[in-house]
């Protein structure tokens, strides 16, 4: 095949091909981007998968198919048509069959057209079948119609008939997320899955440096933008591009960040959600002992020390703890792209995966991305019911990206929840979560008097001018921070009642005797006695669990699953 310089992933497929490893691959990935292809003379030009699979292969096939269920049969240059019909002709009548009258339309009339392609050993051919999905869905099969069992049985024979090998014949499979391939199809040991990954940056330069520049009004050199264009593909930065070519409007770095963001989210459907931050840990009251071991981890990052960064991070601890907040005050912190996962779970099969591993190949993309997955417990679990596998699937594919050590220092998965018993254990052993920090109600009112006072910064509430906070503190005892903000906002409301925009010390000590927190407390120390038992560091605990055994703490926990039944499943 050519010798020119190639992307990463034909080269793979030639190496493989020409080493006999197989002749049938399933390109997946980022399959509708734009790919270098030089040609002889040296000319680079960008194509689309097909031209550049047309132009890669005509080189050293003698015929170039490409199949949709869409389009139906399309050929690679002049000729090819007619030499196609002579090979399938010549094929059926050796088999005592007619000749094709016209050509097949339909995936069940390709099928067995391709097959006699494949196995003629008198030409070398190439077949292209892109969108596979649409003939190969993972699907029951029992609610299969006749046609789709009989195309999923000839498609597992391919993977399976050493006829195959035995030509210099070979079929490329198209589709995006692997999957949305029947799993059977996708398991045969003799089908090449390879990998399209998003460009790399040495990609996205040359892609820059040899557009059209003259009528683009950049801030940045060609080189900056394809830094700062991380995460998108060629078409996607060829549009900003022309976007701003035709507005005449300067590409400046906010610009591109919020298109980048806003080109993202839409590509991932609502899947993720960018995070801008707008406080850091000065704005966070307390927690002393956690800011201290998170600023360990965001130095670390930082000055890129990627053997400090820990692969993930869990916080466990019951809820209005201030979770969240801490985990977007590290992410401004650390400088890492944030991305919360939003809901990622579908109810069709092989969506919910192939979600996942949109998101996975995003952050693969973007590089230096804190990923936050709130409410672990429940996206990454069916909730009690039975999901078919989807949950041990997705699972399974967290560790094996978490277990990639190449993600250290690059990629970092931030976990909360209050329910970390709920959570495979294997997922969360060290070398997938190395750090699992522990959240708790403040213990003093030392502390309790610092979160009102970063609350409210955090909130810009104007306070009149020497405000004692001794009452509200007293009154707070066993409150969360949640509850403490639930104070200050009910006292805000009493000002707003008074038409005045300035709390005063009635109307904070007001709200401090009025607000009834919601108790739960069993529940709560379950989800307490939780965080203690999944710390992984006891000098992260409060003074009142240090010198707690571990079956101590095994113990309470029995007993307070016992008090709470079927809450506690």
């Amino acid at each position: 095949m050519s010798s020119s310089p190639l992307p990463a992933w034909a080269d793979q497929l030639r190496t493989r091909y020409l080493a006999g490893e197989a002749s049938l691959f399933l390109l997946h990935g980022n399959v509708r981007d734009l790919y270098a292809w030089t040609d002889d003379d040296g000319n680079t030009e960008w194509l689309d998968l097909r031209g550049f699979l047309q132009a890669f292969l005509n080189r050293t096939r003698d015929l170039v198919v490409y199949y949709n269920v869409s389009q139906g049969l399309l050929f690679g240059g002049p000729g090819q048509k007619r030499l196609f019909r002579s090979i399938v002709d010549a094929q059926r009548m050796l088999r005592g069959e007619e000749r094709m009258s016209g050509l097949p339309v339909t995936a069940t009339q390709v099928i067995p057209v391709v097959e006699a392609l494949a196995t003629d050993p008198t030409h070398s051919s190439a077949v292209v079948m892109d969108f596979f999905e649409m003939i190969a869905p993972n699907a029951d099969p029992s609610f299969m119609v006749h046609e789709d069992k009989a195309n999923l049985v000839s498609l597992q024979r391919w993977s399976t008939d050493p006829a195959f090998l035995a030509t210099d014949n070979l079929i490329i499979l198209v589709t995006e997320h692997l999957s949305d391939i029947s799993r059977r199809i996708v398991a045969s040991p003799q089908l090449a899955p390879i990998h399209l990954s998003f460009p790399e940056m040495s990609e996205r330069t040359a892609f820059v440096q040899g557009q059209d520049l003259s009528k683009v009004k950049m801030e940045m050199s060609p080189e900056l933008l394809a830094q700062v264009t991380a995460g998108l593909s060629l078409l996607q930065i060829r549009a900003l591009l022309r976007s701003a070519a035709v507005s005449e409007k300067s590409l400046t770095f906010p610009m591109i960040n919020t298109r980048k963001k806003a080109i993202i989210e839409q590509e991932c459907h609502g899947l993720v959600e960018f995070v801008s931050p707008n406080h850091d840990f000065s704005h966070v009251g307390g927690m002393a002992g956690v800011k201290h071991d998170l600023l360990r981890v965001a130095n670390a990052v930082k000055s890129g020390h990627i053997n400090r960064v820990p692969m993930g991070m869990i916080f466990v601890g019951p809820m209005g703890t201030g979770k969240t907040f801490i985990a977007e005050a590290f992410a401004s912190e650390c400088g890492l792209t944030c991305l919360k996962l939003k809901n990622f779970r579908d109810r069709w099969v092989g969506s919910t995966e192939a979600n996942l591993e949109r998101v996975l190949d995003l952050v693969e993309a973007l590089g230096y991305v804190l990923l936050i997955i709130d409410e672990a417990d429940r996206s990454l679990s069916s909730g009690g019911g039975s999901d078919g596998g989807v949950s041990s699937r997705v699972i399974a594919r967290l560790k094996e990206f978490m277990s990639d050590t190449s993600h250290r220092g690059r990629v970092v998965i931030l976990m909360m929840t209050n329910r970390p018993d709920k959570l495979d254990v294997d997922l969360k052993r060290p070398g997938r979560f190395d750090m699992k920090i522990p959240f708790f109600f403040p213990e003093s009112s030392t502390e309790r008097q610092l979160i009102l006072e970063a609350l409210v910064r955090k909130n810009k509430v104007e306070m009149a001018e020497n405000i004692d906070y001794a009452h509200v503190v007293a009154a707070s005892e066993g409150y969360s921070g949640a509850e403490l903000e639930g104070v200050l906002l009910a006292s805000v409301n009493l000002a707003g009642e008074d038409d005045i925009d300035v709390v005063s010390q009635a109307h904070l000590d007001q709200a401090a005797d009025d607000v009834i927190p919601s108790r739960d407390t069993r529940m709560l120390e379950f989800m307490e006695m939780l965080a203690v038992f999944e710390s992984s560091s006891r000098s992260m605990l409060p003074e009142r669990y240090k010198d707690v055994s571990t079956e101590e703490v095994q113990q309470r926990l029995d007993e307070l699953r016992m008090l709470l039944g079927r809450r506690a499943m």
